[in-house]
């Protein structure tokens, strides 16, 4: 049997410590895109989109054909985030929606 995983994710390391963690998990039938940082793991920038990038390709390879992800209240830079890496918004929440 090929079973499918609940979770797809990757880690942002520095020096052997996670600080950073980002990528996929299958809900209710819905692959949802997540990400965590820990205050020092948001000072790497560069990182953190590269990896957003490489997540996405991932999704498209993986046949994947939506994606959703809620922009954090609290991030100021989710909403740009998302929509760079191809997230769009719906109008009457703060969900976005990928689609392959």
């Amino acid at each position: 049997m090929n079973a499918m995983p609940t979770v797809k994710a990757w880690v942002i390391d520095v020096d052997g410590r996670v600080v950073g963690m980002g990528g996929l998990a299958f809900s209710r039938g819905r692959w949802i895109a997540f990400c965590d940082l820990t205050d020092e793991g948001r000072h790497y920038k560069r990182a953190i989109v590269k990896a957003g990038r490489a997540v996405m390709q991932e999704a498209g390879r993986a046949g994947h054909q939506f994606i959703y992800a809620e922009a954090d209240p609290d991030e100021p830079m989710a909403d740009r985030w998302l929509r760079r890496n191809g997230f769009r918004p719906d109008q009457s929440t703060r969900i976005y929606r990928w689609q392959a």
